[in-house]
């Protein structure tokens, strides 16, 4: 891998890495902000409140921890972290990764949190607009912090004293399980919410409609929804899923065979999964009409998402791995 002149110390990058990693999230909190409480429907219940909130902190206090963990052991691999600052106190602890490192705390925090959420709610019977809502979800980033402050330096550590260890760890287990298991789970708990809420709304815009018509979504709705799913899933597995080769690379689990080709543009990956997206909801649409469906139930349709988070998370996760080799190989 190439490296770069300029060194941040490991505090640096923890700090660069928390604050980029909350402006990505914030957005994307304001946005699925926008969705549930305007898009959806102006409409909503306690249980919209809370589910809004427990949704963010379950994918992303239970989560995002590791992913910081991956960008760091990115960085240092790069050659853009240096680890004289690192406090002589701290040992080097086993290598283990980053999931496996952090889930069983950070997940247990993110319950204690969305339930110390609901019981606020619920107790006094208190539903906030959609703006203190959404304030209110951002606070994920105080145990967010707290739980990645807890573990990066010894991660760190036991990551640089441990590449030898794993150089006959299996390439296909680390696959599943760094890339597409993990990433399914927290994909699945986002797109999850948001597609109960959306299609609840398409239901009972079809039955106001059609009153004879109960809990069914238009199939052209579930596939545009797909189509979106699709492309965003699809796009964050594979940036998420850049540090994780590098990391595997460095450790010796991933194997650089491959012939020295350039590797396509990363913009126009990008448009391929977008055009890749539009495909699969035109596809689900066109198979519901030529068998003369217009509209499923709801039950349908959310397994349909699940099924598109997955295949979305397996495709973006092996075209980030190609990927990814290609660029370092080229690099070599």
């Amino acid at each position: 891998m190439s490296t770069t002149s300029k060194r941040f110390s490991i505090k640096q990058t923890f700090i660069i890495q928390v604050i980029a990693s909350f402006v990505v999230i914030s957005l994307l909190i304001i946005v699925g902000g926008i969705l549930v409480f305007n898009v959806m429907g102006k409409e909503y219940s306690l249980f919209t409140t809370f589910g809004f909130i427990m949704t963010v902190y379950l994918a992303f206090i239970t989560f995002q921890p590791a992913g910081i963990l991956f960008n760091v052991r990115k960085e240092f691999v790069e050659g853009k972290v240096q680890l004289s600052d690192i406090s002589s106190n701290v040992s080097s602890s086993i290598l283990v990764n980053p999931w496996i490192r952090t889930i069983p705390l950070s997940a247990t925090v993110a319950i204690v949190c969305t339930l110390i959420a609901g019981a606020i709610i619920y107790g006094f019977k208190w539903k906030p607009n959609a703006v203190v809502t959404i304030a209110l979800s951002m606070l994920y980033i105080v145990p967010h912090y707290l739980l990645t402050k807890r573990y990066i330096e010894k991660d760190i550590i036991s990551f640089v004293n441990g590449k030898s260890k794993l150089k006959n760890s299996s390439a296909t287990g680390y696959f599943w399980g760094t890339y597409v298991l993990p990433n399914i789970v927290f994909q699945s708990i986002i797109n999850y919410a948001l597609g109960n809420r959306g299609f609840h709304h398409e239901a009972m815009k079809l039955t106001q409609l059609f009153p004879q018509i109960n809990n069914m979504v238009p199939v052209n709705a579930v596939a545009l929804d797909l189509s979106i799913t699709f492309m965003f899933v699809c796009n964050f597995t594979f940036l998420a899923a850049i540090s994780y080769t590098i990391s595997g690379f460095y450790l010796g689990i991933i194997n650089v065979h491959q012939k020295k080709d350039k590797p396509i543009n990363g913009f126009l990956f990008f448009l391929i999964m977008i055009i890749m997206g539009l495909c699969f909801g035109l596809c689900y649409s066109f198979f519901f009409k030529l068998s003369g469906i217009d509209n499923i139930s709801i039950v349908v349709a959310m397994i349909s998402k699940i099924v598109c988070v997955i295949i979305a998370v397996y495709l973006g996760a092996r075209m980030a791995l190609g990927w990814t080799i290609k660029k370092i190989k080229m690099n070599d």
